[in-house]
């Protein structure tokens, strides 16, 4: 399989986005190690060469999106590589239905995020009740990929409580997530 790894390792407040770089190393490893094609873009470091990040988007099966959660959305440096890479005629075209022009040839993509929140957050208290599943909050990245026409989702990995909390437990459950949905 050819799989495209997009991580957005973002530093902001407390948390540096190591965790996030630490995820997309463990990515590439169990899946180059399945026998997986693997590339991958690093939005924090600009997009560079847009015809060359088209190309790689065009080119994967799947797409693996790593990426902190900030203010309810992804990091800007995400949302700024979808922008320059989303290109009109080149992964999508307008249709009499909207959302029905994705020129993605991509099967499947996957969101791995990281949070402070708790899982156990989620659906609680004012801003999360109705939010009661980490894909809720994701819905922006989750719809773009299928009005790109990639709409198999593999189940999201959230990793939360990753700045106040014990993250011990994330590298094992995410090894788990992997062999669970990739061979």
């Amino acid at each position: 399989m050819k799989i495209l790894l997009v991580t957005a390792g973002y530093s902001i407040f407390d948390a540096k986005g190591q965790l996030n770089s630490f995820l997309a190393y463990l990515t590439e490893k169990n899946l180059s190690e399945k026998g997986h094609e693997v590339k991958i873009s690093d939005v924090t470091k600009g997009t560079g060469d847009v015809d060359r990040e088209v190309a790689k988007l065009l080119w994967a099966d799947t797409i693996i999106y790593i990426t902190p959660i900030m203010w309810f959305n992804m990091p800007a440096p995400m949302v700024k590589w979808l922008g320059e890479v989303l290109l009109y005629k080149k992964t999508f075209i307008i249709t009499d239905e909207y959302g029905e022009g994705g020129q993605v040839p991509a099967d499947n993509f996957m969101i791995v995020t990281t949070s402070n929140m708790k899982s156990s957050d989620l659906g609680k208290g004012f801003v999360l009740k109705d939010a009661p599943h980490i894909d809720d909050i994701m819905q922006p990245l989750i719809m773009t990929n299928t009005y790109l026409s990639i709409r198999n989702q593999i189940p999201t990995f959230h990793a939360g409580d990753v700045i106040a909390g014990d993250t011990s437990w994330i590298e094992q459950a995410y090894q788990e997530h992997l062999d669970s949905y990739f061979k």
